[in-house]
């Protein structure tokens, strides 16, 4: 194996793998580098297919290797993100060579031996990782975590309910792709929209082969994920079990209702939240101004909401809409958009920091 490493090696600085080097969240990891400490040593790119594509590394472009079984050697950590069921054969693999994993994808986030780490809330779990493994969370728990963290750490959480709008690149590139030619077929047949069977007509021509089970451009699909038990969803049921294992809540409901919107990136939420002390809206704006992650764009008389357009690319979660309901003085309603993609590459490399 010939990987290429990004400047000379830095002493003791540790060796680190992007696994699975490709796509939108490995560009974000990419990018958090230059933007972060430069505390490594050698950086490995891999990838399980061959690729002529390079990423660049502080400024220089870089090859990605083909994963083999030296991939791992001296490697100190291994970041990865690979489809699912390529995960726990390169990770046991990582960790045998001696490496630990940090992973973002599903594979490992709900085993009891697994820490579940959101950085700034739970870091403290990094160093118990008896497998060697530490998880992140699913893209549309980075959307809700921090601020459900810290009504959590303010007011004691009794029940979040939740509306999410799930962006396109929840299903990657594919959803991206899909997403941006049906907008395209729509946008040929003026009053696609306007008429039952219109949007679909349009789009028919683009064929069955959608990660969606109806089409997105002007529209909204209530269904993300698989089927799951008592008409919930696999990606509803995981977003309850990820916040009730990283905030230990288990015994708090996470009523999660997901919504596949038209917006290529940046997931959206509705959340309300009742809880056990008395709420204040002025209180929660307060505690959401100094947490670390979150901005206030509360301004509804001069346009200023959270959209996810103005999230894309950046690392806070704007947050706003925060009232409460006449009478109801323990409950809470508010409003967040989040880049998540940013979001769990910079956790990620928080994490590797802590290790």
């Amino acid at each position: 194996m010939s990987a290429a490493p990004t400047g000379a090696a830095k002493g003791d600085a540790p060796c680190v793998a992007i696994v699975g080097a490709t796509g939108r969240f490995a560009e974000a990891l990419a990018a958090a580098l230059s933007l972060n400490p430069d505390r490594w040593g050698e950086i490995r790119l891999l990838n399980h297919r061959l690729t002529t594509r390079t990423l660049s590394i502080r400024g220089r472009e870089q090859t990605i290797d083909l994963l083999d079984d030296d991939a791992f050697n001296d490697v100190d950590i291994a970041l990865f993100n690979l489809p699912d069921e390529l995960t726990p054969r390169w990770a046991e693999r990582a960790v045998a060579a001696g490496a630990v994993v940090v992973d973002v994808g599903p594979t490992y986030r709900l085993e009891n031996d697994v820490p579940l780490v959101a950085p700034g809330i739970n870091d403290e779990r990094i160093a118990a990782r008896p497998r060697g493994i530490v998880s992140l969370p699913g893209d549309v728990t980075w959307s809700l975590v921090d601020a459900a963290h810290v009504l959590h750490r303010g007011w004691e959480l009794q029940l979040l309910t939740v509306t999410g709008l799930v962006a396109a690149d929840s299903q990657a590139e594919e959803g991206v792709q899909r997403l941006e030619d049906e907008l395209a077929a729509v946008s040929r047949r003026p009053g696609a929209g306007l008429v039952p069977g219109g949007v679909r007509a349009a789009t028919s021509d683009l064929g069955p082969d959608s990660p969606f089970p109806a089409p997105l451009a002007m529209n909204v699909v209530p269904w993300v994920g698989d089927a799951a038990d008592r008409g919930w969803t696999t990606a509803e049921r995981r977003l309850e079990a990820e916040i009730q294992k990283i905030l230990e809540i288990p015994h708090v409901p996470v009523i999660a209702t997901l919504v596949q919107v038209p917006v290529v990136s940046a997931h959206s939420m509705s959340i309300h939240a009742r809880c056990a002390r008395s709420v204040q809206p002025e209180k929660v704006a307060r505690a959401f101004v100094e947490a670390p992650t979150l901005v206030v764009v509360d301004d509804a008389e001069h346009g200023e909401v959270p959209t996810p357009v103005d999230v894309v690319g950046i690392d806070p979660r704007f947050v706003g809409r925060i009232r409460q309901p006449a009478g109801l003085g323990h409950n809470v309603e508010l409003f967040l958009s989040s880049d998540a993609v940013r979001r769990g590459a910079t956790a990620m490399l928080a994490v590797a920091a802590r290790i």
